[in-house]
């Protein structure tokens, strides 16, 4: 996609790294233009525009894969030193291997951000373990959408509903979702890393500094509210 020749700098495919790590989904790729589309005056921009991105394909063609795919991916991004990590996956139940990789991540300096999830009712994982940033998503008037689902492991919220962003091929296309409202917070993650937080618990705390509540809205289903960016970057 144009949006993403200046600043996609490789990837890696869990599923057969033999095989190329290109989106043949469109998921990734809406989700990686709403983190660093480049700032060209074209289509859509990121949130961090010069932020490098690298593309860690997990999931098929019908965006489904098994546990080892995603736990291969956490463990790549740890090994190749990723500053943030974006997760718009999830399900149900969790596992004492996904979160003992979250947990490599986090001790190798990844700043992991995961979706809480479209099902209204309790976060979903990896999303609700604690060495997540949980995302929420917000609708445009200013209430959490109703798909998303929330609770004490929310840490943020975010725009979620009628998102456009780019698509396989060139084009842009307006999607719905936790998925969606999770790489804003980690685009806000690479612009804490650039000003100098390392590691989950500095950008979640830079972060905080940055939220503000949104009114009407409790904890759970907002964390500590929604991050302006240009607190981040003064």
């Amino acid at each position: 996609h144009p949006d993403f020749k200046a600043n996609c700098a490789g990837g890696y495919n869990a599923l057969d790294p033999k095989k190329p790590y290109l989106d043949d989904n469109e998921h990734g790729t809406h989700v990686a233009g709403t983190i660093a589309g480049v700032l060209d005056g074209k289509g859509v921009v990121g949130v961090a525009p010069k932020a490098r991105l690298y593309a860690v394909k997990v999931l098929d063609k019908d965006g489904a894969g098994g546990l080892s795919s995603i736990i291969k991916g956490l463990i790549w991004a740890g090994n190749n030193k990723m500053d943030v990590a974006n997760m718009s996956l999830g399900a149900p139940m969790g596992t004492i291997f996904m979160r003992a990789a979250l947990k490599y991540a986090q001790v190798r300096g990844v700043a992991v951000f995961a979706a809480a999830g479209n099902d209204g009712g309790s976060v979903n994982y990896p999303g609700a373990y604690p060495e997540a940033i949980c995302v929420s998503a917000l609708a445009p008037n200013e209430t959490i959408a109703k798909f998303s689902s929330r609770g004490n492991q929310v840490a943020f919220i975010a725009p979620g509903v009628d998102i456009k962003s780019s698509v396989p091929g060139g084009g842009y296309d307006s999607y719905a979702g936790t998925s969606m409202a999770t790489p804003h917070m980690a685009g806000l993650g690479a612009l804490a890393v650039a000003r100098g937080a390392h590691g989950v618990d500095a950008v979640r705390a830079a972060l905080k500094r940055a939220a503000t509540p949104v009114p009407g809205l409790t904890a759970s289903e907002q964390g500590a509210g929604v991050v302006d960016a240009a607190k981040l970057v003064r």
